[in-house]
Formats: C-alpha cells, structure tokens, sequence
C-alpha cells in the first residue's frame, strides 16, 4: 500500500494514499507494530479492517480513529478503493497542544487508547479541503507557505481533537498526584531514553523511591516500567533499520549499546527476531 510521508518538523508529520494526487514523492508503507506519537486518520473513501491492541476495528468512508501512544496497530485488510490522509503530532508537542486549550486528558486515557468517530459531512469535507491546502503549501518550498502550514496543522489538530472531546467528555479530567508522576517520567524517558535505562536514574530524578515509581507507573498505565524505557528505544532502532543502510553495529553504537550481541539480544528479545531479520523482512 504506497503513500505520500511528508516530516515537517520535530513536531508534525502528514501522510496519505490519495490517487488523484499522485506527486512522485510516494514510498512503501512502513509496517507498523507501535505507535510513539498520536495519530489522527481520516477515511475519505472504501474501507479496511485493523487489528488494534487485540481489538477488530473496521473504518469506512467518513470515519476518523485517533491512535494514541502506545497503541499497536496492523493490518487485517483493507479494500483496493481506500483512501486516507493521517495527522501525527509528537507527544510532547501534543500535550503542550492540550494544555493550551485546557484539554485536560486523563493519562490512562491518553496511553494505548484508541477512539473511533463518525464525522459529520461538514466536518469531513472542511477537513479534506484544509488537508489539500496544506499540503500544497508545504511543497511549494516558499518559506511563507511553509510558515502558514504549521498554523493549518495545528488548527486541525485542535478541530479533530474537538471531535472526541465531544464524543467521549467523560476522558476529560484533571490529572492524579500518581498520573502527574507519571507525565514526569514519560518527560524524562522521552530525553534519555538512549542513554539512561535504569528506573534508579529517574526515581532519582523525581525524587522518589524505584519501589514507588515503578508501583506507580502500573497502576497508572498498566505496563511495566521496562515498556515505557524500552518502546522509544525499539522504535527507534526499527526506524533506523528500516530507513537506512547503517550496519547493525553502527546502530548498535548510535543507541549506546556496549556492542553488537547487546543489541542483538535485547531487539530479539522484544521482537523476536534479530535486526538483520526484521531488515530482511521488511525489505521483503
């Protein structure tokens, strides 16, 4: 299934397999298995079914799903006639988003979530409209256009983020003292995640006990600390293996593994293959 993958910035991506706007800048689709950032994907024609986190999902025209961090997506099916286009927003970014406009969503709701709508007409096609418009201006390569297409994504964001906030008011919350922890920890993994490993370094960051934090990440998120220190880790060393030709040790070097066989065994570990195994298969 190809696709038009354009980065913007740190911050924002956009994507889409629209047909009739076909620009040569199309590549394979990256076989997903995890989701860091947030992920809003609108259904504009035909239909197809996902498997997310253990759950059947079938989207068809006009439907809008939000994928949130954590989430774990793949492919059942989908029809030849499919059309989407997909917003992502970094986690940082996206919770400076909500705290801008008061979104105050509840960490357990925001952590391997998911959340289906059914958009209005209005909706879908003043959506679509704003897509075209801001894809056109990011490559048209004017530094103006460009300055006008992050103000274009981050509106739409806020008009998709209002969907489900009207959808599903009882997320809205304001945060724990244990959820308000574990937003701090997530911060800090977010910016060493590559260097530090061990739960000692951010209990002691927080100023709290190993023993403490780990209890409240559980309770907080349902997953083992390991997960939120290992899942940045192992999407990144997917994306590097994926995208580019560097050997297995230089990647190994790059995400401060002592050595190759480190790497090796912590990637089967979590993947069950080696790195040069999901290379080939994704390749394949």
């Amino acid at each position: 299934m190809a696709y038009f993958y354009y980065k913007i910035n740190q911050c924002f991506s956009i994507s889409d397999n629209i047909k009739s706007d076909q620009s040569g800048n199309w590549n394979k689709l990256q076989r997903m298995t995890s989701v860091k950032d947030m992920y809003c994907v609108h259904i504009l024609s035909g239909s197809c079914r996902l498997d997310v986190n253990g759950h059947e999902v079938e989207l068809k025209e006009r439907d809008f799903i939000v994928f949130m961090q954590g989430c774990f997506i793949r492919h059942i099916h989908y029809a030849d006639d499919v059309e989407f286009y997909c917003l992502a927003v970094e986690a940082v970014k996206l919770r400076t988003l909500f705290e801008e406009v008061g979104f105050n969503l509840a960490t357990r709701e925001r952590i391997n979530k998911f959340y289906k709508i059914e958009c209005s007409e209005e909706h879908h096609f003043l959506q679509l409209n704003h897509y075209r418009s801001l894809k056109k201006r990011i490559l048209s390569g004017n530094i103006f256009d460009y300055s006008l297409a992050l103000r274009f994504i981050e509106a739409m964001l806020l008009q998709d983020i209002e969907l489900y906030r009207l959808e599903y008011p009882h997320i809205l919350q304001p945060p724990s003292h244990k959820e308000q922890v574990f937003y701090e920890f997530m911060k800090l993994v977010e910016i060493h995640f590559l260097r530090e490993r061990k739960l000692v370094f951010y209990a002691k960051a927080l100023g709290l006990t190993p023993k403490y934090l780990s209890a409240v990440i559980k309770e907080v998120s349902g997953c083992h600390f390991t997960y939120w220190i290992d899942e940045p880790l192992i999407t990144e060393a997917k994306k590097i293996l994926y995208y580019t030709d560097k050997s297995v040790k230089e990647i190994s070097s790059e995400l401060g593994f002592l050595d190759q066989s480190k790497f090796g065994r912590f990637f089967k570990n979590i993947t069950g293959m080696s790195p040069n195994m999901f290379r080939m298969n994704e390749e394949n």
